[in-house]
């Protein structure tokens, strides 16, 4: 019987895994238990607009202060706490008050959580623009359907 051999890199530099993880347009973190960073790879660093090695290490909430109460980390709490994974769509305002649609997928994992992360900020706000145009209309239909007619500003 031939022994079995361990696939293990030279070095984390030529890991297969942690080379295609860095090549990715997602974005993949894994978060600690302590809520610390353990894993951030250039995608994920992009859309929280800070260096990786600004990241991994440090607390999530020394970070990025106040995500404590925002509804995306009740989200990852309860995936950290409940151990279930979960996805969802979720604005986040960075620092300088500017915004940015995303989804996230996250997991459950033994180290915490690894959170997926695709940025879905151009068509969440084609979405968002569509709706609102739609509104009026709907609105007009809503009217002729209940059989008000539009009053308009210069009929008044």
């Amino acid at each position: 019987m031939s022994e079995l051999v361990g696939i293990f890199p030279p070095s984390l530099n030529h890991d297969p895994v942690r080379r295609a993880l860095e090549c990715l347009q997602e974005g993949f973190q894994i978060i600690g238990y302590d809520w610390h960073y353990v894993y951030v790879n250039p995608a994920a660093a992009r859309h929280g607009r800070r260096p990786a090695e600004e990241l991994i290490g440090h607390s999530f909430f020394e970070e990025y202060p106040g995500i404590d109460q925002t509804p995306m980390f009740a989200r990852l709490r309860h995936s950290m706490e409940a151990r279930v994974p979960q996805v969802f769509e979720s604005e986040f305002t960075f620092p300088d008050g500017s915004k940015r649609w995303f989804e996230l997928r996250v997991q459950p994992a033994p180290e915490g959580i690894c959170v997926y992360s695709s940025d879905i900020d151009p068509r969440k706000r084609r979405q968002l623009a569509s709706a609102r145009d739609r509104a009026p209309l709907l609105v007009r239909m809503w009217r002729t359907i209940v059989g008000r007619p539009q009053t308009r500003s210069s009929d008044r």
